[in-house]
Order: C-alpha cells, then sequence, then structure tokens
C-alpha cells in the first residue's frame, strides 16, 4: 500500500518488475479517498497516452474497512493497458468531485519489443466541432480556471482510450441504451436493456454514474426477443430492465456508467460499463457563453495550443478553418439570444378595450390537475363572471378538469390533434390543424386564449380566422429543447411563428420571457403578475383542522409532514426528493430521538417514474415516505403540512409557492426561473436544482426552526405574496389584457 496525499491505494495487480508483454494487460488495486470525498474518475498515463480505468468497483472485506459498511463508494479499480514500443513512464491520476485531476502513482516502464507502436491519435481539425462547444461550457462553470487548464483538460478527455465492458458468461445481456450519448432529463440518464444468468437468480440490478448513489433498475420485464439468439437461457423472456440514474452536475465527460448484477447468494458482479457523452435535452444545463467573436477566438486558439502540447496533429490548414468555421456556426446557432434592451410592458392600457359581449375559446393542453390548469381556469371563471362574457374550453386530451370547468358553467370539447403534432412539415401541420379544428364555431368566437406554449396551435388557428389571439407562456425552456421530442424539427418555426402572430403573449416571470425575448419582434410581450386567493386560503384554513385532514389521507396525526406538491414527473424533481430523505434518514434519527417524519408526495400518477421511485423508497427502506395520487383536494395538503419542499428543475411561477406561502408554511424550494422573483432568500430556503446534499440541508435548518417555533421565514413570505400577488389586484390586470387584445385585428 502507498499513500499519496489525503489518498490511500495499492496496485495489486500489474506485470513483474513494471516490464509489460506485448499485448493488452490487466493492473488493478484500490483507492480511498477519504470520509468526506471520494473519486469521480481515474485514468493512466502511458507517456502522452491517457486510458480511462474503470473505478469504484466493490472490494468485499476492503469498502467494509473503510466505510464500516458494505459501499458504496466502492474502492476498487481495474485499467487495461496495451503500452506502445518505446513507452517508459507509467502515470495514475483521480479525479475529485470538484473535477480537478491528482496524480497518485508513478513508475517508469519497459515494454516488450514486439508491441505494437503508440495509436495515431486523429486530428485537431477532426474534433474541433465538438471541443469548442464543451470548452465553452467549461470555462462557463469554472471562469476562476485558467484557460489553458480548461483546454488541456478538454483535450486529454478527447484523445483519452476509454474501458467499456459487457457481460461475461454464465450472463449474458445487452445495454441498449445509453450508448456513446446519453440523454439527460432533469439530471436523469434513462437505462435499458437485458440481462439472464445461465444458471442462477438474479436477484436485483442497479447502476451507477456518480461515486455514492447506486440506483435500483426495475429487472425481470417482459423480453420477447431474446429467444431468437439465446433460445436454451433460463429467464431470457423476463430479462428486460429499465430505469435511470442520477448524473452529478460536475460529472466528467465521458461519463461512466457501471451496471451490477447481485444473485441470490450475495455476489455482486459487474456486468456492463459504458462510457458516454451526456447531452441535456431537458432541464438545467451549463450554457454557452453570450455570441462573441473574441471569446470563440480564444477558445480556438487555447485548443489548438493544448493541441500541440498533447502532440495531436492539427490537421491540413484547409481542414481546420473548414473546422473552425464548422465550430463557429454550431457556437451562433446555440449561444444564449441577445435580450432586447426593452422590458415587456406591464399593463396594457384598459381604456382601449373592449366592454361588451365577448365570445372567447379557451385552449389548454391537458385538463390534469396540474398547476397551469387550475391557473388558466380561474381566469376563466374571473372573465366568465364578466357581464356579456363567455368561455368555451377546447383541449386535446381528456382529464379530471373537464368536471372543473363544466361545473362552473364552461362547455369542453375535445379534439383530437395527434396527427398535426406528428406532422413532418409546416404544410402539413396546417392541414391536419384545419382538420382537427373544423367543428369549432370559430365564427362564432372573438378571441382566442391559448393556456401555456403547448396550446401553440390556438394561435394559429386564430390567425387563420383571423381573430385575435392571448398566448400564455408557463414554459421556461427553449422551443428546440422542449419540443424535441414531440414534434419534427421542421415544426419548430411553426411554433415560433406562434409567438409573433399572437396578438399578446403574456409571462408571469421575467425570467421566462427572458427565454424567448429574441421573438418579441412586434411588441406584443407583456409581463402580468400571478395571483392568490388569500381570503378563500384563509377561510379553508379556519375550517378545516388539521389533525382530522390527515386522519383523512391515512397520514400520521403526530408526525412532523414534510409535504411535496406536484405532479410526480422528472421535471419536479421528486427523485432528489427521495435522495435527500435517504440522506437524513439516520441524521435525523438520532438528532430527534423518538420524533416522528414523514414525508408526502402528492400527485403521483401511474408510469415508469412513479415506479422507480417507489422502488427506490423500498431499496432504502423509506418507510416515512409517503405518495399521494393526483387530487383536487389539495388545499387539504397545504392546511395538514409542516414543512413545504419544492424540487422542481424548471418552473416559470408555480403556484404552489404562492399558495403554501399564505399558508404560512415554511418553504424549501429549488431557486429556479421565476423562483426567486416571487421569494427571497430570507421568505424561504433556496437551493439549487438537483443537488440533494444542499436540499437535505435546508431541510434540516427548515424543521430545526419548525421544532424552535422560528416561523420569521414564512411570515415574511405570507407578507410579501399577499403584497405583491393579491387576487384582487392581479386579476384584474389579465381582464385589462384580455379586453384590450379583442380590441386588436388579427
Amino acid at each position: 500500500m502507498s499513500e499519496s496525499p489525503g489518498w490511500q491505494f495499492a496496485v495489486e495487480v500489474h506485470p513483474a518488475d513494471w516490464h509489460f508483454p506485448a499485448g493488452k494487460t490487466w493492473i488493478a488495486g484500490w483507492l480511498w479517498a477519504g470520509e468526506h470525498r471520494f473519486a469521480t474518475d481515474l485514468r493512466a498515463w502511458l507517456d502522452g497516452r491517457p486510458i480511462l480505468g474503470l473505478h469504484g468497483l466493490p472490494k468485499p472485506g476492503l469498502d467494509e474497512k473503510f466505510l464500516h459498511r458494505p459501499g458504496p463508494p466502492y474502492s476498487g479499480f481495474v485499467i487495461l493497458l496495451e503500452p506502445h514500443r518505446g513507452a517508459r513512464e507509467l502515470r495514475l491520476e483521480v479525479r475529485d468531485a470538484s473535477g480537478h485531476w491528482h496524480e497518485f502513482f508513478r513508475t517508469p516502464i519497459t515494454v516488450d519489443e514486439l508491441a505494437s507502436a503508440a495509436p495515431t491519435p486523429g486530428t485537431l481539425a477532426s474534433r474541433l466541432a465538438g471541443l469548442v462547444p464543451d470548452l465553452l461550457r467549461l470555462q462557463t462553470q469554472r471562469p476562476q480556471q485558467a484557460l489553458a487548464a480548461l483546454a488541456d483538460e478538454v483535450i486529454s478527455a478527447a484523445l483519452a482510450e476509454p474501458l467499456n465492458s459487457l457481460p461475461v458468461p454464465p450472463f449474458h445481456g445487452a445495454l441498449e441504451e445509453p450508448r456513446e450519448t446519453g440523454w439527460l432529463r432533469y439530471g436523469r440518464l434513462s437505462v435499458t436493456g437485458w440481462l439472464a444468468h445461465r444458471t442462477a437468480k438474479i436477484k436485483r440490478v442497479t447502476a451507477l454514474a456518480d461515486a455514492v448513489q447506486e440506483s435500483l433498475l426495475l429487472h425481470g420485464l417482459p423480453r420477447t426477443d431474446v429467444s431468437d439468439v439465446f433460445a436454451d437461457l433460463p429467464g431470457r423472456n423476463q430479462s428486460q430492465f429499465i430505469g435511470h440514474v442520477d448524473l452529478p452536475a460536475n460529472q466528467s465527460t465521458p461519463a461512466l456508467l457501471k451496471i451490477f448484477a447481485e444473485l441470490e447468494n450475495g455476489e455482486k458482479h459487474l456486468v456492463f460499463a459504458q462510457r458516454f457523452t451526456p447531452r441535456v435535452i431537458a432541464g438545467a444545463d451549463i450554457p454557452l457563453p453570450p455570441l462573441s467573436r473574441r471569446t470563440f477566438a480564444r477558445v480556438a486558439w487555447a485548443l489548438y495550443r493544448s493541441a500541440r502540447r498533447h502532440a495531436l496533429p492539427t490537421g491540413e490548414p484547409g481542414a481546420l478553418f473548414a473546422a473552425s468555421r464548422t465550430a463557429w456556426h454550431h457556437y451562433r446557432s446555440e449561444a444564449p439570444a441577445r435580450p432586447h434592451s426593452h422590458r415587456a410592458k406591464t399593463l396594457a392600457p384598459a381604456a382601449r378595450g373592449v366592454a361588451g359581449p365577448l365570445r372567447i375559446l379557451l385552449a389548454t393542453h391537458n385538463l390534469n390537475f396540474e398547476g397551469a390548469p387550475w391557473f388558466i381556469f380561474e381566469l376563466a371563471r374571473h372573465l366568465l363572471a364578466q357581464p356579456g362574457v363567455s368561455v368555451r374550453v377546447v383541449c386535446p386530451q381528456e382529464g379530471p378538469m373537464r368536471r372543473v370547468f363544466a361545473d362552473a358553467g364552461m362547455s369542453v370539447e375535445v379534439i383530437d390533434l395527434a396527427a398535426a403534432f406528428a406532422a413532418p412539415t409546416p404544410a402539413d401541420f396546417d392541414r391536419e390543424l384545419a382538420a382537427a379544428g373544423r367543428g369549432l364555431d370559430v365564427a362564432g368566437t372573438d378571441l382566442f386564449i391559448a393556456s401555456t406554449m403547448v396550446s401553440f396551435w390556438a394561435v394559429h388557428l386564430a390567425n387563420a380566422a383571423h381573430k385575435p389571439s392571448v398566448l400564455y407562456v408557463h414554459e421556461s425552456s427553449a422551443i428546440r429543447r422542449f419540443f424535441g421530442p414531440l414534434v419534427a424539427p421542421a415544426l419548430f418555426p411553426v411554433i415560433e411563428d406562434s409567438f409573433r402572430a399572437a396578438t399578446r403573449v403574456v409571462f408571469t416571470a421575467d425570467a421566462t420571457r427572458t427565454v424567448f425575448d429574441y421573438l418579441d419582434g412586434a411588441g406584443n410581450f407583456r409581463l402580468l403578475p400571478s395571483w392568490v386567493d388569500g381570503g378563500r386560503i384563509d377561510a379553508f384554513a379556519s375550517a378545516h383542522d388539521k389533525t382530522a385532514l390527515r386522519r383523512k389521507h391515512g397520514l400520521d396525526p403526530d408526525a412532523e409532514l414534510f409535504v411535496n406538491i406536484g405532479s410526480v414527473c422528472d421535471r419536479k424533481g421528486q427523485h432528489i426528493f427521495i435522495r435527500a430523505i435517504e440522506l437524513l434518514k439516520e441524521e435525523l434519527r438520532f438528532t430527534y430521538p423518538g420524533r416522528k417524519i414523514q414525508y408526502v408526495m402528492v400527485g403521483a400518477r401511474a408510469g415508469m417514474y412513479l415506479d422507480t421511485l417507489k422502488q427506490e423508497v423500498a431499496l432504502h427502506g423509506l418507510d416515512q415516505a409517503v405518495f399521494i395520487p393526483e387530487t383536487g383536494d389539495i388545499f387539504d395538503f397545504y392546511r395538514l403540512a409542516d414543512i413545504f419542499v419544492c424540487t422542481s428543475f424548471e418552473e416559470s411561477f408555480p403556484r404552489v409557492l404562492l399558495e403554501s406561502a399564505v399558508f404560512r408554511l415554511p418553504i424549501v424550494t429549488t431557486n429556479v426561473n421565476g423562483i426567486p422573483e416571487m421569494l427571497a432568500a430570507n421568505e424561504a430556503w433556496l437551493i439549487p436544482p438537483g443537488d440533494r446534499y444542499q436540499l437535505g440541508d435546508a431541510m434540516k435548518q427548515a424543521l430545526a426552526a419548525h421544532y424552535a417555533g422560528d416561523t420569521t421565514r414564512a411570515d415574511r413570505a405570507r407578507t410579501a405574496v399577499l403584497k405583491r400577488f393579491h387576487v384582487d389586484q392581479s386579476l384584474p390586470q389579465h381582464l385589462a389584457l384580455v379586453r384590450e387584445a379583442a380590441a386588436q385585428s388579427a
């Protein structure tokens, strides 16, 4: 065993006297980072050649020695080396959680004369288009670090030879997702494939993409095509596995996914190891810097200099110039749009509005018990209460809120837009949309209102009928990213056109408006406050007993309740909530002995995401975590809660925070998009999205304040929210905007 500053390690498997034969040779050992840090990657250097290893492998006996329990984190590692002829030195490096590499071992080596020559690494020109955005984002992430050092990190990562692993008989299987690219939604990586064992039963399958958080995959699902290749393999027809793995925000590139299979006898085997490049399709991503030729030139030059230092051929001048132009084009197309110098108007002049009869067709993207449908329902109900106003509702899918709208006196019609959303071209979209809307009384409509960006199609219906329209936008994700999985790329301009064509585009958060600011060429954007009905909430709280509501919903009357309200989906981040619960489980048991604590997630809907959350809860014995289905009785859960938690990765201006503030609840929330416009740091515990450690710490602070009877933050939040967003001052502004829009020609 050797020691390097802060690290303990041993290289237990290596050739005698460090003389490598021709061909491939394994080296293996273990590495212990210490109690409060861990390794996130491992690589070897053969002179100037980087080779990635497999780190974080179970090391029975040693893991328990260091951790006083089984891992993760695991301490074992292996590296497959094929030293080139003439190689003289081997170095081993480990990457820590902050992203920095540390050398921990170095030794001279000799290599058999029959070994192959060093492989040709390709050219900078062939890689430049991909390296430029990597370095731009790394510079954004670590602005204090020298650009040359960041360029060296990007170049060495590009040169590193990966090590992947497939099942070894008696295991058989295939990893189908991820492959070379891994698609991320809100910090989670989708994992799919199949796995079977010829002689033993697989008890569970787990996956690991960071050092400490092992995720359970659903295994044993039906799979019918394996028999075509392995007709005699036991368990082949129930060999499918699926699931998600959390990927840390500072994960190295390429990232490493490890999948383990545990047998009934307790043995744990590495069955898959896959290096992949993460690509974010939803959720927070490290942004590119604003478009700048100077920034681009500095980054390109830094990569060129680093390539020279790493003996990476730059390529022919013509090829390098062409690669630079391609890299610039990609940067220009993906860099944040330059904002306009003006801000959106905050209130349309009501004097120019239509005060007479008004026939409104309201389009909502769904009829579920979600924030956006409730928002537009309350607006519609307020409009309907005005003299001469009628409201009809149209939606592409059925849902429980149909009855809510109907009971308020609004007719609801469901139309089929599947063909329009599947259209390959704008012309096909127009044709399919016209067919879907043929039964609507367009001529008898004075104004179209589209709720959420997903209802952009209503603006096109209005435009085709020469009617005015209002588009409410609650999404804070760029069009091309949000709609990437939903429609053909050819329809992206169609969606963008709806922002330009709408008579008014309304945002309740300025952070959301800035995402779409580049589309405000006509000056039709408006920023209006959302609302909360304080009187209704206070009346409800006075009329309902907290203990009785807990018994109504099967919750412990004597427990302290953390409540997370929102549709259970990856965007809302309930998986991070569960990670924090896991972190707090033992600590809170010792800090508050004898106290009961429950964690309630309201908004459960059937699907793989909910299934994986329940699996995680079962795996870690989190009996105090409770799932409640989507419900219209949402006020019950504010009233019975002790602390409110919002873990969303992306929000515009969530009504759950307005309502929880008025219910006087201490609030722990992510600080994404428009949330900081709603709550200040002295009114709630604000944390970054996706960070289970900061979430757990904030939850501890909120719980300590609760036990101490400290209501300072909750009192400030209620006062601030009622002052700025009371229904009596906000809804009249939206009514004024609707009347103003109705007075305009389409």
